[in-house]
């Protein structure tokens, strides 16, 4: 889904290996806007901050809904593969639907509900039945139990914008895709011209001396020309056939042309950077950050509210305690080029341990990498920090 033109075999295959081959390149766009989308999601930390009993402070833990969120959702799928299929799943159909169940350890379990039905409720909250669930080998089960706002979460979105302009630009854009289609295959088929000085001639089949007409003629020399195999055509003295567009032939430029165009405007309307989306970015390019802002950001929020609704609750989310994703390791940070930042984060009072996590590192079991330093001395701040030349 994310390879790239590198070849007229490729793009020959998209326009004319598909029997869908209208919408078939659309298709493939958007299926990779939201893939992209999904994979950045999926791959972030969902942190979970929790009052500390023994401190009574609000603090990042690693809990049972850490490990539900981020390792074992359910008995079926990991941490990673159920993000990306809830995040497919609504930016697909516009709705998803997270049911919990608890299993003989009365643990919860998270499962992406593959079908649903909805009750019409406004005014009060909505109650979900025939639930279907699944697992990656096709396995299915439907679930006779009812949920409600307390044992499920539901996400839908509602962009009717991004929904018209995929429509009036699928259409269109199938116009213009049967145009190129059309141009380059008149382009390169062989036309002929049978010429025959003076007036038309009476013809027959050589072979049972029956008077034959032209378009059974035509039909004859056209099988022996269009043939895969080597084939001799015989003609007259009298005729002279003719190649009327040997010099008109035609590259797959302008589908190539076409297919880019379909992807930056199915990139526009997600709000993928084309650098991102082509995946041509250069070292200076801010592709990603626009990517996180524009692209993304809205739909970790919504993710994030519905965590915090059914897992966390209002009680204990107003006394504080959270679940968030970090967005701070969306990108691959190579320790060896991070070194002027890990200087100025030590510098301004980052711990050792704090700035492995950034580097997803191994967190240090010594005293001095929880010290924190002040200034480019980087002295302990135990007792009070020394300025510069102090």
């Amino acid at each position: 889904m994310t390879r790239k033109i590198r070849s007229g075999e490729y793009i020959f295959d998209i326009f004319f290996g598909n029997k869908n081959k209208t919408n078939y390149i659309y298709t493939l766009a958007e299926a990779h806007a939201i893939d992209l989308i999904a994979k950045t999601i999926s791959k972030c930390e969902i942190q979970v901050f929790a009052k500390n009993n023994k401190t009574n402070k609000i603090e990042e833990t690693k809990n049972d809904t850490y490990w539900r969120l981020n390792l074992q959702p359910n008995y079926n799928e990991n941490g990673t593969m159920f993000m990306y299929k809830l995040v497919t799943k609504l930016l697909t159909e516009q709705k998803a639907l997270v049911v919990i169940n608890k299993d003989i350890t009365n643990s919860k379990m998270l499962y992406v509900a593959d079908d649903f039905n909805s009750s019409n409720s406004i005014l009060y909250g909505k109650i979900f039945s025939n639930v279907v669930v699944s697992d990656n080998e096709g396995n299915s089960i439907t679930l006779l139990k009812k949920y409600d706002a307390e044992n499920s979460i539901y996400y839908s979105l509602k962009n009717t914008e991004l929904k018209t302009a995929s429509e009036n630009f699928n259409t269109n854009i199938n116009k213009l895709l049967k145009a190129t289609q059309n141009s380059f295959i008149n382009a390169n088929t062989s036309k002929w011209r049978l010429k025959y000085p003076g007036g038309q001639p009476a013809l027959q089949d050589a072979k049972t001396k029956q008077p034959i007409s032209y378009e059974q003629y035509k039909e004859k020399i056209t099988e022996g020309l269009l043939s895969e195999e080597e084939a001799i055509v015989l003609l007259s003295e009298m005729f002279d056939l003719i190649n009327l567009n040997k010099d008109s032939k035609k590259e797959l430029t302008d589908f190539e042309i076409l297919f880019v165009r379909i992807g930056s405007t199915v990139a526009q309307n997600w709000n993928i950077p084309l650098s991102v989306f082509f995946g041509n970015k250069t070292e200076k390019s801010t592709g990603n950050e626009d990517f996180i802002t524009f692209g993304v950001d809205q739909y970790f929020e919504l993710i994030e509210d519905g965590l915090n609704i059914t897992l966390v609750g209002k009680k204990d989310y107003l006394k504080g305690e959270y679940v968030k994703f970090n967005r701070t390791n969306i990108s691959h940070k190579d320790v060896l080029d991070c070194g002027t930042g890990i200087d100025k984060l030590t510098a301004n009072r980052f711990s050792r341990n704090e700035i492995n996590k950034l580097l997803k590192l191994p967190n240090i079991d010594e005293a001095w990498a929880n010290e924190h330093a002040l200034t480019k001395n980087y002295e302990n701040t135990k007792g009070g920090a020394k300025e510069n030349g102090e």
